[in-house]
């Protein structure tokens, strides 16, 4: 079974920002086969292409790919009437069709002080249960613009992928994976490894080594050169998008089976 983890950005030119890990899954064992920047795999680096280029190796790869994304909205700032998930992708894809990533955030904020919510960045229940940031926070708000409206919004439209726990898996899966709580879960480095320095350095080697354990469902397998890359790549874009790799092998073998409670109409991230 292959499967991909793909660290996600919405950066005006996201070449050298947005890496692709893919990998074959074998009983607990993922062997790791490639480990790119976008730049590398699609040859281009503006945001327009290389979202597009995403959308095309989506659409047209078997497995399964999980992306560090926010692939969903919390309940409260979605109209009456929309209940069901892709509902709510097509009606954020509308909504936003001409709206830049600031536009769209003071939208969702005034939606969030006019609800019944208390605050103005409100989380998904997945969100929380993950300790993940709000989709519309100042770290994410570009990163879901972009990964809704323009990768996952099309495919969803052609039903040219599933997206679980909402859908039901088919040939080709997308889920929303976080490096982080995929971190927490296993126990080891969550924090400080995205800087630069030999601190760091020893850090990114730590969770490569818990990736490589028992410790977790799954059993990261990697060469030397991949290896490298993930200790020395800027921002641990490499590295997490190993990690999100690893998440999504993990709910490939336990058959996207969830842990815990989640709202269908916001999606579920898998760790």
């Amino acid at each position: 079974m292959v499967v991909r983890g793909i660290d996600f950005s919405g950066a005006a030119e996201p070449g050298e920002d947005i890496w692709i890990t893919e990998g074959r899954l074998d009983g607990r064992t993922l062997e790791l086969t490639a480990c790119r920047s976008a730049a590398e795999a699609f040859e281009t680096r503006g945001r327009e292409a290389i979202l597009s280029s995403l959308v095309d190796l989506l659409r047209s790869s078997t497995g399964t790919t999980g992306i560090d994304v926010s692939l969903g909205l919390p309940a409260a700032l979605l109209p009456d009437g929309v209940a069901e998930w892709p509902d709510a992708v097509r009606w954020f894809a509308e909504t936003f069709a001409d709206a830049d990533a600031s536009e769209m955030r003071e939208y969702l904020k005034e939606r969030a002080r006019a609800s019944d919510e208390s605050g103005v960045e409100l989380k998904r229940q997945a969100d929380t249960a993950v300790g993940a940031n709000s989709p519309y926070g100042f770290i994410t708000y570009y990163q879901t613009l972009h990964g809704i409206r323009d990768v996952l919004a099309p495919l969803v439209a052609e039903d040219a992928v599933r997206v679980p726990p909402m859908q039901s898996a088919g040939k080709r899966n997308v889920i929303e994976t976080y490096p982080a709580g995929t971190l927490r879960r296993l126990r080891t480095v969550d924090t400080q490894y995205k800087e630069s320095g030999e601190e760091t350095v020893d850090r990114r080697a730590e969770i490569l080594r818990v990736l490589k354990s028992d410790r977790g469902d799954i059993v990261l397998s990697l060469d030397e050169e991949t290896r490298e890359i993930a200790l020395q790549s800027p921002g641990a874009d490499a590295l997490d998008s190993i990690v999100a790799a690893v998440a999504t092998a993990r709910a490939v073998r336990n058959d996207f089976a969830t842990d815990y409670d989640y709202r269908d109409c916001e999606g579920y991230i898998y760790s």
